[in-house]
């Protein structure tokens, strides 16, 4: 395998586009390729297919539709972390959970986790697969420009009772209203084989849903003194986790 030279266009391909040593873009890659680069015949890009594959290919044209690229090398996986990282957020305005979706893509989340909560904006079944169909698009490209091998999976909405469970060894829900501390004793302990951490809406967490974590086995702690945005809390608790488990440094 090769390491992803720099000078290579990124693009994404779902895995069943991948046939033997050809891939077919979809059309907003193809776009992006043949309209807004304006790449030629022959030229060389990279492709990966959101699971850790990545591979060098060649651009050979377009073919109903969709640009088509020859697979000419495979290239190492990039950017991962070695912690296994899910991230439950309540749903906010718009602009607030896109930020997060993208941040936490960039911030290598495995998992992303949209909840409803007693505090969060509530959505109709039509505009939560609107948005839903948003956030992958982001995360693709939040996954394109960092240099991921992975796409985050992201989950349609949930009940917040239904997004305290999961197969994490280790759990942290972050509540302003938190005030015992313990964080950064919690943060030096070793690093668990996967963590979930959950994030609340605008409005915060209710003082039962907190209570419901704490009897689900969540771990509860505060990022300070001050009430941060959404998408502040968000970066904050997933860049505080990834220092102290997983690969800043």
């Amino acid at each position: 395998m090769n390491t992803l030279p720099s000078s290579l266009r990124r693009f994404y391909a779902a895995p069943e586009r991948f046939q033997g040593e050809v891939v077919v873009l979809d059309g907003e890659e193809s776009h992006h390729l043949v309209r807004v680069l304006r790449l030629g015949v022959g030229a060389r890009v990279a492709v990966c297919d959101g699971r850790g594959r990545d591979f060098e290919a060649e651009f050979q044209g377009v073919a109903g539709g969709g640009a088509v690229l020859r697979l000419v090398g495979r290239l190492d996986p990039w950017g991962e972390s070695p912690l296994d990282l899910s991230l439950g957020i309540g749903l906010a305005k718009g602009d607030a959970l896109e930020a997060v979706i993208a941040q936490a893509t960039e911030m290598g989340v495995k998992r992303i986790l949209p909840f409803l909560s007693a505090r969060s904006e509530s959505l109709t079944p039509e505009r939560a697969a609107r948005r839903l169909n948003r956030w992958q698009r982001l995360a693709r490209e939040a996954m394109k420009s960092c240099q991921r091998s992975y796409l985050p999976e992201i989950d349609t909405p949930r009940d917040f009772r239904a997004i305290l469970a999961g197969p994490e060894e280790a759990k942290l829900l972050f509540w302003e209203e938190e005030r015992s501390g313990g964080l950064q004793a919690r943060l030096q302990e070793p690093r668990p084989a996967s963590l979930r951490i959950l994030i609340g809406p605008e409005g915060g967490f209710s003082p039962e849903e907190v209570t419901q974590a704490r009897a689900a086995g969540y771990r509860v702690a505060s990022l300070g003194p001050r009430r941060l945005r959404v998408a502040t809390a968000a970066l904050t608790a997933l860049a505080l986790v990834q220092l102290a488990w997983g690969d800043l440094v």
